[in-house]
C-alpha cells in the first residue's frame, strides 16, 4: 500500500515539478551576457545540463527502500542501466524477479512521469513572456508593430504581441469582456466625478479615457483605487491570453510571446517577476516631452509633463531592463535597433535546432518506454 502511494504522489507532483523547474530554467538561460558573441549556445548548454539532472534524479528517483517505482530486482536493473543511458538488452528481463506485471507497471510509470513531467515543462516555459515597457511617447508602439513582422533573416521570428492598454480599454466597455469586465466597479467608485462621454444618451455611457485620466492624476488616492479595480481583472486576461498564444499561437510565424505593458515597473514587483526578459524602449527626456507635445496636440505642456512624471523617470527604466532600445534618431535607426534586440531575445531564448526541456523529456521517456516494451516482449516470445 505505500509503494502504491509513493508512486501516485510522484505521478502526481510530476507536473508541478516540471512547471517549476522549466520556469527557473528558462530564466537561468536568459541570463545570457554573451549573447551576441554566442548566440544561443549558453541556453543550449543550461537546457542541456537540467535535462540530464531531471532525467537521473527526478524521472527515475526512488526512495531508499526502492519505493517509487517499485522494489523489485527487476525493476531497480532495468531503470539503473537507463540511469546510465545505455543501451537496452532483452536480458535485463532475463531475471527470475521480473515478470510481466512488473514489467508493464515499471514502463508505464517511467512513460507517465515523463509524460507529466514534460507537460508541466511545456506549460511553464508558456509563462515567460518577454515585457516590453517604456516612457510614455518613446515609441513603443512603432516598436511592437515592428516586432509582430518577422525579420528578414528569417519567417519565423514574428513576436505575439499583446496589448494591456487594449486590455485596460476594452475592461471599460461596458458589457464587452463578460465576467471580466468593470465598468460597474469604476463608475461606482467615481461616483460624482465627470468621466462620461459628453452628449452619450445611453442607459449606460462610455466612459471618457481622457478625462477618468485628468482625475486620477490630480488624485493619487483615486488612482489607487482606479488600478486597484483594474489591475487584477488586467493581469487575468494578458495571463489567459499568454497561455493561449503560447500553446497555440494564432500565428504560424510567431516565435515569442510579449506583452506590450506600458507600467510593468510601476505595478510592483509580482507582475515583474513574470517576464524572464525585460526589454524598455528608451529616449532622452526632452525629446519624450517633445513627441508627446506632438501627438496630444489638445494637452497643454504642464500636463503632459503630468503624465511623463507619473511613471518612473525613463533612464531609471533603461538601468532595471535586461535590454534597451534607445529611440533618439530616425526610423531607420530604430528599425536597426530592433532587429538587433530581436537577435538577442531569440537567442536566450531558443536554444540550438530547437531543442527544449520539455519535448527532451518526453522524448526520452518514450523512446525508453518503447524499447523496455520491446525487449520485453522479445523475452516472452523465447
Amino acid at each position: 500500500m505505500k509503494t502504491v502511494l509513493v508512486t501516485v504522489s510522484l505521478l502526481l507532483l510530476s507536473f508541478p515539478l516540471g512547471l517549476v523547474i522549466s520556469v527557473l530554467t528558462e530564466r537561468l538561460a536568459s541570463r545570457n551576457a554573451m549573447a551576441k558573441q554566442l548566440p544561443r549556445v549558453w541556453t543550449t548548454l543550461v537546457k542541456g545540463a537540467v535535462t540530464y539532472l531531471i532525467w537521473k534524479y527526478i524521472i527515475f528517483y526512488t526512495w531508499s527502500d526502492g519505493s517509487g517505482f517499485g522494489s523489485s530486482h527487476c525493476q531497480t536493473t532495468i531503470l539503473s542501466r537507463w540511469l546510465q543511458f545505455s543501451q537496452t538488452s532483452a536480458a535485463y528481463f532475463d531475471l527470475p524477479e521480473c515478470d510481466s506485471h512488473d514489467s508493464i507497471k515499471t514502463i508505464v510509470i517511467l512513460f507517465l512521469r515523463g509524460f507529466l513531467f514534460a507537460s508541466g515543462a511545456s506549460f511553464g516555459a508558456t509563462l515567460q513572456p518577454v515585457g516590453l515597457t517604456g516612457g510614455i511617447a518613446c515609441g513603443k508602439s512603432t516598436v511592437c508593430n515592428l516586432l509582430k513582422s518577422p525579420s528578414k533573416a528569417t519567417d519565423k521570428d514574428a513576436f505575439a504581441v499583446i496589448d494591456v492598454d487594449g486590455i485596460a480599454h476594452d475592461i471599460l466597455v461596458p458589457g464587452k469582456m463578460g465576467v471580466d469586465c468593470g465598468y460597474k466597479r469604476v463608475v461606482n467608485a467615481f461616483h460624482g466625478d465627470d468621466i462620461f462621454e459628453k452628449g452619450s444618451k445611453d442607459e449606460s455611457p462610455p466612459i471618457d479615457r481622457r478625462k477618468l485620466g485628468d482625475v486620477i492624476f490630480k488624485d493619487p488616492k483615486k488612482r489607487r483605487a482606479l488600478n486597484g479595480i483594474t489591475h487584477p481583472l488586467i493581469s487575468k486576461i494578458m495571463l489567459k491570453q499568454i497561455v493561449r498564444e503560447g500553446l497555440h499561437p494564432s500565428d504560424e510565424n510567431t516565435s515569442i510571446v510579449s506583452v506590450d505593458i506600458p507600467l510593468l515597473y510601476e505595478v510592483g514587483l509580482v507582475m515583474r517577476l513574470l517576464f524572464g526578459i525585460k526589454v524598455v524602449i528608451a529616449c532622452d527626456e526632452d525629446v519624450q516631452l517633445k513627441r508627446l507635445m506632438d501627438r496630444n496636440k489638445d494637452l497643454t505642456k504642464e500636463q503632459c509633463l503630468e503624465r511623463i512624471q507619473s511613471q518612473i523617470p525613463v533612464q531609471k527604466k533603461a538601468k532595471m531592463a535586461d535590454i534597451v532600445i534607445w529611440n533618439n534618431g530616425s526610423r531607420d535607426e530604430l528599425v536597426l535597433a530592433v532587429e538587433e534586440a530581436r537577435s538577442q531575445i531569440i537567442s536566450r531564448s531558443h536554444a540550438l535546432m530547437g531543442f527544449s526541456l520539455s519535448n527532451a523529456i518526453f522524448y526520452l521517456s518514450a523512446v525508453v518506454s518503447t524499447s523496455c516494451l520491446y525487449d520485453m516482449i522479445k523475452v516472452a516470445a523465447l
